[in-house]
Formats: C-alpha cells, structure tokens, sequence
C-alpha cells in the first residue's frame, strides 16, 4: 500500500511540475492518462483526482473534449462536480488546485474575467499562495489596474506590487526559475503605468530569458502579451510579429488551442 501510495504522489506531483513548466502538451496527456489508470487500479483514489484535474488543464489547452474523469466511473463526473465536492467537504487541497488550475489556463485563454474570479475565490481560502499563483495573479492584476479607478484600482496595484515584491525576493535564490517572470511582471507593471520605454525593454528582456531558459510556454505568453503592448501603441507591425513568434512557441508547447485563438 505505501509503496503504491508514494509512487501515485510523484506521479501526480511529476504532471504537475511538467505543466507549469512548460513541458510538452502531448506528452504530458499521454504520461496523465497512463498513470490514471495505474492510479484508478491501485484505488489511488484522492491522489487521482489530483491528477484529473491537472490532466484537465492540459486538454483544455490542446482544445481536446475527452474527459479525463471517465476514469473514475461515477464517482466524479466532471471537474466541477470536484470543485462542489471538494467545497462541501472541506478539501482545501483539491479546491487550491482547481483553482490555480482554472486560472493559468483562463489567463492564456485571455479570459480574464474568469482569472480575476478564481484569484478572487483563492483569497478566500486564506490558505498561502504558492509562486505560480502569485505570477499569473500578478499578470491578472496588472491588466485590470489598465481599466479600474479608486479602490478597485487600489486593490490590484496592490497584488500587482505584491507580485513583483515576492519574484524580487525569490529571484536572488534562481534565476533560472524567476528571472523571466520578474521581467514580465515588471514588463506589464510598467505598461500598466504608461511607461513604455521601460515596458518595452522589459518585454524585449523576459522574451529573451524565457528563450534562454527554456520556458517554451511562458515566451510565447510575453509574446503574446508584448503584441498587445505593441497594438495598443500603434505599432500593428510589431503586434503581428510578435503574435507569430507567440503562435510559434504555443505550437512547440502543443497549445493547440491557443494557436487556433491566435489564428482567428
């Protein structure tokens, strides 16, 4: 049992890893469903649930409609019959990762509406944030502060600055890790202030150590972020380029549906 119990743990820690850092799409879901059904025979049963949401996030991305909670028979449904179950019953650990889950992809998806809700549904768990979250809550804040006045304005200069204290912090200890999305933080915090020379910079600086460092996913998202920058200026030349350098990295990630938002 405990040799069963700690080989599901490193699996499912082992895909979510992968996930935040940028691993590929296709190879992730294959690695997810193989050990799902190793999970579901050796009735690993919370560890698995863990990774079916996990499993989740990287089918939404590949813009696949199959349902990796099929597994689990009638146990689980869906996701969100997870998220309630996980609500009525206090599983805090399972309601953190949906979460995080549904807003790193919510944030890609430029949805941010639904990135601001699950930030805000998160803070209402009073559990600590971990990094991830704090990076794509920060980029979240850091455009809604573009358009929002008074308190609200107050409130997301406000995470946005706290972003940007702990990647200041944490990147001292691994530039490899933080560095890029220090840059990127600081990139969108100065765009959201109007200064565009040094926003500017900052972009040109997260691409390159995104590329450097082999955050395949998160290079294409300065991309991504950096033609919005450059359309709202004007710039619809710079826009279009950097828009395929993003399609190009979301299609080595395996981001199918992130190339087809890209294309439309």
């Amino acid at each position: 049992v405990g040799d069963n119990e700690y080989s599901s743990l490193g699996s499912q820690f082992y895909c979510a890893r992968n996930i935040i850092i940028g691993s590929s799409l296709p190879m992730i879901d294959k690695e997810c469903s193989t050990f799902a059904m190793q999970m579901a025979r050796c009735n690993q049963i919370p560890t698995l649930r863990t990774l079916l949401t996990n499993h989740q996030s990287v089918l939404r991305l590949l813009g696949s409609n199959k349902n990796p909670f099929d597994v689990l028979g009638d146990l689980i449904n869906n996701e969100d019959e997870l998220l309630q179950y996980s609500l009525s019953t206090g599983r805090s650990n399972f309601v953190e990762v949906i979460y995080f889950n549904r807003l790193f992809v919510a944030f890609f998806f430029k949805r941010y509406k639904e990135a601001a809700q699950y930030s805000s549904e998160r803070f209402k768990s009073g559990q600590p944030k971990h990094m991830y979250f704090i990076f794509y809550e920060g980029l979240t804040a850091n455009y809604f502060s573009r358009f929002s006045s008074g308190d609200e304005l107050i409130k997301w200069l406000q995470i946005g600055e706290t972003a940007l204290a702990s990647f200041r912090a944490w990147v001292k200890h691994s530039t490899w890790n933080w560095e890029n999305k220090l840059l990127l933080l600081e990139a969108e915090s100065h765009f959201s202030r109007g200064e565009m020379e040094e926003a500017e910079e900052k972009y040109n600086r997260a691409i390159e150590s995104a590329h450097r460092h082999r955050f395949i996913h998160e290079e294409g998202l300065a991309n991504d972020l950096f033609s919005t920058f450059h359309r709202t200026s004007g710039n619809l030349d710079s826009a279009k380029r950097h828009v395929a350098e993003a399609r190009s990295c979301y299609e080595k990630w395996g981001a199918v549906a992130l190339v087809e938002l890209l294309d439309m």
